[in-house]
């Protein structure tokens, strides 16, 4: 009698420490596959994977497996493997069945008759009861880690780094000017496109190693993190609970501007229709003015620029101007200045002493000296 084949899955959880090893799961299943006259041919493994969740990439490979009638057996450690809860491994221990599989468990022994079903459903109830019990409890640590301002895992914001005896979040001199680059920039008036462009030009990563995107910058514009507010789940705030990257003021600024941006976005007007997108502001309010078109009763387009409070709030009360007389205007203003070399000399002059003022601090540029350091040895390593 040849033996029949058999496949077996395996799972660790980060969050249980006292559970079965993965190695030890598949020690014992090779076990009982010898013990029953059983062939492994495959292991699925999931590792640091909760249970709370089926979106386990190996678990629904071994799952969709099933259909094509390869194995006979699947072996589990436990019956909490299979599901989270009652439906769920009812679910799909149909599924198994429909397609002619075997579930079977090393560690609990569930008879083959009447009985064994209601054991079964037993284990099964107990499975999911541990389940939402080790879930309350992971929640009860991970709120009491964020009472202290302790980090609850997850990626770290960039321009911080993990305290490994404290827990907590400190300022990472290598990151941190990167922060305040992107949040200077953007309270500049650069657009995020533009501040994208910039950053991945630089050789400048997020937290994760990875391109800047719109998505990412937008995210950490956001993040009351970089003002030293820590906040978590939406249910805890405390504030000074974290060290502070970027001052308060220019945090505000972003955030004002973040504001008028999504509700004017300058997207929505191509810069080559209105040049001054971006660059013309409201002399009443200070908003920025933001393109807008219009029909006569004639049928005639108009353009011109209006507040953008004034559009969204009626809160301003800056009439708007025609888009041909400002952009007129404000090119001959250019023209004079390019032919005026005094003028010109004038204004970089004064960039320059602006800039001069603005960056002593050499926060910036001692972390791009660390960062050529270390390319140059990783260099010379290879070269070696």
């Amino acid at each position: 009698m040849s033996k029949k084949f058999a496949v077996v899955y395996a799972r660790y959880s980060s969050h249980r420490q006292g559970e079965q090893s993965i190695e030890g799961q598949l020690a014992a299943a090779y076990k009982y596959a010898e013990e029953n006259d059983l062939k492994i041919i495959h292991e699925y493994i999931d590792r640091a994977v909760s249970g709370r969740t089926d979106n386990r990439e190996q678990f629904q490979a071994m799952l969709k497996d099933t259909a094509k009638r390869q194995f006979d057996t699947i072996i589990l450690w436990k019956i909490d493997r299979f599901g989270r809860n009652r439906e769920e491994i009812a679910f799909n221990k149909y599924r198994c069945k429909k397609n002619g599989v075997k579930v079977v468990y090393v560690a609990e022994s569930i008879p083959d008759s009447p009985e064994g079903v209601i054991l079964e459903s037993v284990l099964e109830g107990m499975a999911e009861y541990y389940s939402l019990q080790l879930s309350q409890n992971v929640l009860r640590g991970q709120i009491a880690s964020a009472e202290k301002c302790q980090s609850t895992g997850g990626t770290r914001p960039l321009g911080y780094v993990i305290d490994p005896k404290t827990k907590k979040y400190v300022v990472d001199p290598e990151t941190a000017p990167t922060v305040r680059l992107i949040f200077d920039m953007y309270a500049s008036g650069k657009n995020t496109a533009e501040i994208v462009s910039e950053l991945n030009h630089r050789g400048l990563r997020t937290a994760r190693g990875a391109l800047f995107t719109k998505n990412s910058l937008h995210a950490m514009l956001k993040n009351e993190k970089y003002i030293g507010v820590y906040t978590y789940n939406g249910k805890i705030r405390i504030e000074g609970g974290i060290p502070a990257i970027v001052d308060p003021e220019t945090f505000a600024k972003v955030q004002s501007m973040l504001k008028i941006n999504k509700k004017a976005p300058s997207h929505t007007w191509s810069h080559s229709d209105y040049i001054l997108t971006d660059k013309l502001f409201c002399g009443h309010c200070g908003s920025k003015m933001v393109g807008e078109c219009g029909t006569g009763k004639s049928g005639r387009k108009y353009n011109y620029y209006i507040c953008a409070k004034r559009k969204r709030e009626r809160a301003c009360n800056k009439k708007a101007v025609k888009k041909e007389w400002i952009e007129d205007r404000v090119l001959q203003a250019v023209m004079e200045i390019i032919y005026n070399d005094d003028l010109l000399n004038f204004i970089a002059d004064a960039v320059y002493e602006y800039y001069q003022k603005r960056n002593n601090n050499i926060e910036y540029t001692n972390s791009l000296k660390k960062q050529l350091s270390d390319i140059e040895k990783s260099t010379a390593n290879i070269l070696k």
